[in-house]
């Protein structure tokens, strides 16, 4: 620009010197020279030399120097997974320095987390929830070392798993699962493991049933059918027999008790007889008796010395004969005693006998079948038949099962219902694995614009509660304020370099743009400007307070290139660029050129046909003859 500038004023110097001489010898020249001058001068090119040199494109603005406002803290909503009294219980001390991702205060044992964002908290933060506020906390993380992802607005496993890591390193545990949640997951796997046995169960009986039966299986069908077959024929055989056995046991019970019937009566003669042979017996022993009594008394009067037959004194053989008379008749006595007693043992033996015989009688006419225990053992054997019937349809039922092509209807219906719930039970499972978790309570985190602060007021001790506001806090390091323009916005980028110059400076100071609200008016500043914050290391306290300047490279060139003024560029008909070069005859040619960096008036050129060095001139207007 500087030599764009001074060739100009060449050209006006070298313009007026002509003007001054010719009017000093005007009056002298000859009228032929007067007519020739008469006429216009032919016009003359404007030139510039093309440069060879590194071109560096800036934005400069006006910023102000000062530290951050200050900033009441105050809780965002509930600390951790149940109520509790809001007692302190740490805090910092006064000008503590607070960072991103550290407590500022500790309220029943639960941490108050600062992280820097413009998102306020407004809500908790739960597993599938979407938002800027999620993308903010995962940016945070991110900047913590916790967040390995790409974050988004998403709250998933990784924001969770990042969030329990980071109150790890802090030394809290993270707010996780209820009670209510963890019952409700349990209920949730049950119902899924029980859906998947049931679809297990139905698709293996499709699957047997679609494969149809086995070899095997069919011939222990019939096997069982030819059993059954067998049994139904012995039932029935049974059946007749148990009712001609049930004839012959009657026959035979009548005949075993008419049979005991006669020994009864048998018995029965027997006492009748062993009775008279007691009466005979009385009677011989009657007659024994009163023989004896007869013989005593001969005897006796034999003693007596007379004889009972003559009267006369008996001789020794007449009483020895009475006297062996007495004994006989004492021997006679004794043996019908003796037939007496065995008479009597005999009829007591008949009368046991007849007793015998009369209960045996009885025992026999008991076991005679009465009509129901015909009855019942005719229907026993007639039970045994039906159910040899009923294993024999329910064997041929199988097997003509077995045999018949298979209804796999049914079965499929239930394969489909039971996936269905399979699908809907994983789906309920994988919602509520994907909705619990660690969560992070509102109360539980402030989120400030800037980071990290300084702890100017604390309100809230140790052992108090917490009611309001119990924090401020300011910024803990300078910060430059200023704003762009509404043209510049575009070059300029967050997180670029910027220099910040003040003539009280022995050389610029080189910061970092940390803030550019791409909207603009925001903050203050004019509704066409955008307001930008920048930070710095080792601003002097003397500029707090101080309006500097603020110089931003948006852009330069890579090492030295060739460079024209922008006037030296024109269009073609076919839309390229081109600039006009003079030549040492006065003459020009055209070349092609690519334009690139322009900044000051002064573009970057890359000829694309015809040859342009540094030293060449380049048209850049016309000056027209008087």
């Amino acid at each position: 620009m500087r030599r764009g500038t001074a060739v100009t004023a060449a050209v006006a110097v070298a313009v007026l010197a002509a003007g001054g001489g010719w009017l000093a010898g005007r009056s002298i020249k000859s009228p032929e020279q007067v007519a020739l001058e008469a006429e216009p001068p032919p016009a003359s090119l404007i030139t510039v030399e093309v440069e060879l040199a590194e071109l560096t494109a800036e934005v400069i603005t006006r910023a102000d120097v000062g530290y951050d406002q200050p900033v009441s803290l105050s809780l965002s909503g509930a600390i951790g997974n149940r109520e509790s009294a809001l007692v302190v219980t740490w805090a910092p001390e006064r000008g503590a320095d607070l960072t991103e991702g550290s407590p500022a205060l500790e309220i029943a044992g639960r941490p108050v987390f600062l992280l820097a964002g413009d998102v306020p908290v407004f809500r908790d933060l739960r597993p599938q929830d979407h938002g800027p506020d999620v993308l903010q906390l995962e940016q945070a993380l991110a900047r913590l070392g916790h967040f390995d992802g790409e974050p988004d607005e998403l709250w998933d496993q990784a924001t969770g798993e990042a969030v329990r890591a980071w109150y790890e390193a802090a030394g809290y545990e993270a707010v996780g699962v209820s009670a209510a949640e963890r019952a409700e997951l349990r209920a949730a796997g049950a119902r899924l493991d029980t859906a998947e046995v049931a679809l297990e169960a139905d698709q293996r009986a499709l699957d047997d049933m679609l494969k149809g039966p086995s070899d095997l299986t069919v011939s222990r069908a019939r096997t069982d059918v030819a059993s059954a077959q067998a049994q139904l024929a012995r039932a029935r055989i049974d059946l007749q027999s148990a009712s001609q056995a049930t004839e012959r046991t009657l026959q035979d019970a009548r005949l075993a008790h008419e049979g005991a019937l006669n020994a009864l009566d048998e018995t029965r003669r027997g006492v009748e007889e062993a009775q008279r042979g007691v009466t005979a017996a009385q009677a011989a022993r009657e007659a024994a008796a009163r023989r004896y009594d007869q013989a005593q008394l001969r005897w006796q009067s034999s003693q007596a010395g007379v004889h009972p037959d003559t009267g006369a004194v008996p001789s020794a053989l007449e009483h020895e004969v009475l006297r062996m008379a007495v004994a006989a008749a004492v021997d006679e006595l004794a043996a019908a005693e003796r037939a007496t007693g065995d008479a009597a043992r005999a009829v007591t033996a008949a009368e046991t006998a007849m007793g015998d015989a009369d209960r045996e009688a009885q025992r026999l006419e008991a076991a005679i079948p009465t009509p129901q225990e015909q009855q019942n053992a005719r229907e026993q054997a007639s039970l045994a038949v039906r159910s040899a019937e009923d294993s024999l349809a329910a064997a041929h039922k199988t097997l003509n099962d077995l045999l018949a092509p298979p209804d796999v209807a049914e079965l499929e219906r239930r394969v489909g219902t039971s996936s269905t719930e399979v699908q809907d039970a994983a789906t309920r499972l994988a919602e509520l694995e994907a909705s619990t978790g660690v969560w992070l309570p509102a109360g539980e985190v402030i989120v400030l614009r800037r980071l990290p602060v300084r702890v100017d007021l604390l309100s809230s001790q140790r052992g108090s509660t917490v009611s309001g506001s119990f924090m401020t806090v300011t910024g803990s390091q300078l910060a430059v304020r200023g704003s762009v323009s509404e043209r510049d916005v575009d070059r300029v980028q967050q997180d670029s370099e910027a220099r910040i110059e003040d003539r009280s400076l022995e050389a610029p100071i080189v910061g970092t743009i940390r803030l550019l609200d791409r909207r603009a008016g925001t903050r203050n500043v004019a509704p066409d400007r955008h307001y930008m914050e920048i930070v710095a290391e080792g601003i002097p306290d003397h500029l707090v307070g101080r309006n500097v300047k603020i110089v931003i490279p948006v852009g330069g060139t890579d090492g030295p290139a060739l460079l024209v003024p922008t006037a030296a560029l024109s269009a073609t008909a076919d839309g390229s660029t081109r600039v006009e070069v003079e030549q040492a005859d006065a003459s020009t040619r055209f070349v092609l050129v690519e334009p690139g960096l322009s900044t000051g008036g002064r573009v970057e050129v890359t000829p694309v046909d015809g040859v342009l060095s540094e030293g060449d001139r380049v048209v850049v207007g016309v000056a027209a003859g008087e």
